[in-house]
């Protein structure tokens, strides 16, 4: 973002709330305490976009946690579930 441009800059993985859809069943498996549900390839893409968007938009308030973020989400793209 420049000095005179008041738009902030747009993450290069956009992430929307249907992304967030195999989190809360993976949440609610845990919760529940049955297994995680396999991850198919749409449901691994949104974990991704969403992980990479955290990373992004959460290093200048927490470093720690969007390294994590970032770290799960190269795990998700080498197939690391």
């Amino acid at each position: 973002m420049s000095p005179h441009d008041s738009t902030p800059a747009i993450p290069q993985h956009r992430a929307d709330l249907r992304d967030l859809e195999p989190l809360a069943a993976r949440v609610a498996a845990a919760r529940d305490g049955r297994p995680a549900p396999a991850l198919d390839p749409a449901a691994r893409q949104a974990l991704i976009r969403l992980l990479t968007e955290a990373a992004a938009r959460g290093a200048a308030i927490n470093p720690q946690a969007a390294l994590a973020a970032q770290t799960r989400a190269d795990e998700l793209r080498a197939g690391l579930d």
